[in-house]
């Protein structure tokens, strides 16, 4: 294939990357945009230490509950998307592999808080949570079985399904003062009604005939799964590692605090566009390396944009900002809030290039990364948590997700192709930029920073021509869906 044949190929396929983005964007926005406009109540009902218990809860059912997944929600949509396997029998395969495995992290959770002398309402809290992530293990596989025939309005629709359903549990919790329990409840009953909802749409009755057990394919797909599994797993620990060291270190106030400011963690962002991008990557990653590898390149171009921006203004913003959304109970958070801001770009860009490691069946790199960014994270957490609590735990997120990034970077240049370009090169001047400016007028007790370093990047985006028309045009064309 000529360069040229192969850039209108990079452009059409961007073109549909940008469609399904926008369904998924559409949905997660409205998703997230409700769930903001509801946490400023549960915020305001709970103290921290409250909070901090809920959040701890499902700190050590999430990483329990999620190792059910295993890695293998890529693997359904890899094996359906490729046509190897029918999609009932991917998605049975997957789901019997899951209940296996949460037998297998139930009893671990008991071992947990027996070890943790758990208090009653702890007991009370994590199991509840965990029932919410045995839903969450079916509803998985059939959303991968979605994004595999790229049904993204279907999947979007089970986010509405449970999000929706939260909401109004929530409210009422709320509303009838019925405890942090009840609020941890209304979790798993959303959870039950989405992935009532997601078998509902995303299974047929035709689906569901003919499904023989094939052990054989089952251990294929434990064997494909077990670097993506192993990356989750040191993922969720990553996500969570902060919660239980400041639970351990600190108190629930402490995990109160630090949640409270993450709660707003706009992931939603590049989860929409790397999600859509998924089924592409897969089959480029097998048929077309130099397609894979500009295809990353555009989309890490608009990633980085993004986080920068959205990294200012949280940074600039969190005094503004967290009172806003969390109440003055939870001034504490306003620190945790900014340097959460800080790790944006990097969250943003090692995102998408772990997924793309993927693509080309380097799972165990991936694995690798995540695992060096979680002794580096735990390092960093038992230096500062103790003394900074939640402000230290953050610091530690900060440089672990630079770590991630530089070292994703640097993998998917060996082994996809190189990662950047002029017009990358450009944006990463314009952030220095903006951030030198800033940093000198810091120097000088100059206020407003947020506003000014906003401007200087944006103005050096346009000064650089970051952006060309033609990703411009693509931009458009692939949000109008032409």
């Amino acid at each position: 294939m000529s360069t040229a044949e192969t850039n209108a190929e990079v452009v059409r396929s961007a073109a549909g990357v940008g469609r399904n983005a926008a369904i998924l964007a559409g949905a997660t926005l409205f998703c997230k945009f409700g769930s903001l406009a509801v946490m400023p109540f549960i915020l305001r009902a709970f103290a921290p230490g409250e909070y901090g218990a809920y959040s701890a809860a499902f700190a050590y059912a999430g990483l329990l509950g999620y190792v059910a997944y295993f890695g293998m929600n890529p693997v359904v949509t890899r094996d359906i998307a490729r046509g190897e396997r029918s999609k009932g029998d991917v998605v049975f395969h997957c789901t019997a592999l899951r209940m296996v495995f949460l037998a297998i992290s139930a009893g671990a959770l008991a071992g947990i808080g027996v070890i943790e002398h758990f208090s009653h309402e702890m007991w009370v809290l994590t199991w509840v949570a965990f029932g919410a992530m045995a839903f969450d293990a079916v509803t998985g596989a059939v959303k991968a079985a979605m994004q595999a025939e790229g049904r993204f309005g279907r999947m979007a629709a089970v986010d509405i399904v449970r999000k929706a359903s939260q909401w109004g549990l929530a409210i009422f919790v709320v509303l009838t003062g019925a405890g942090i329990s009840m609020l941890a409840g209304s979790v798993t009953l959303a959870a039950g009604a989405a992935m009532a909802g997601a078998v509902m749409m995303g299974m047929s009755k035709g689906d569901l005939v003919d499904i023989t057990p094939a052990p054989r394919y089952a251990l294929q797909m434990l064997k494909l799964a077990a670097p993506m599994g192993l990356s989750a797993a040191f993922l969720l620990a990553l996500e969570r590692v902060n919660v239980w060291m400041l639970d351990i270190f600190g108190s629930k106030a402490g995990v109160g605090v630090y949640q409270a400011a993450l709660s707003f963690k706009p992931l939603f962002v590049v989860q929409s566009v790397v999600w859509a991008i998924m089924p592409l990557a897969f089959r480029l990653g097998r048929e077309n390396a130099a397609q894979l590898a500009a295809a990353i390149r555009v989309t890490a171009r608009f990633l980085l944009v993004a986080g920068v921006g959205l990294g200012a203004v949280f940074a600039a913003g969190g005094a503004v900002l967290v009172p806003l959304l969390a109440g003055a109970n939870y001034a504490e958070s306003i620190p945790v809030f900014r340097i959460m801001g800080l790790s944006l770009p990097f969250v943003f860009l090692s995102f998408l290039y772990l997924h793309a490691l993927t693509a080309v069946d380097r799972q165990a790199v991936a694995a690798a990364i995540f695992a060096g960014g979680l002794v580096t994270n735990v390092l960093i957490d038992l230096a500062l948590v103790p003394s900074m609590g939640a402000t230290g735990a953050i610091l530690g997120t900060l440089v672990t997700e630079a770590l991630i990034a530089v070292s994703s970077f640097a993998c998917v240049w060996v082994f996809v192709g190189r990662p950047f370009d002029r017009s990358d090169g450009r944006a990463l001047i314009s952030t220095l930029a903006a951030a030198a400016v800033v940093s000198i007028m810091c120097l000088a007790g100059v206020k407003d920073l947020g506003i000014t370093g906003l401007a200087v990047y944006g103005a050096m985006l346009v000064v650089l021509k970051v952006m060309t028309k033609a990703d411009v045009r693509l931009l458009a064309s692939a949000f109008a869906g032409r």
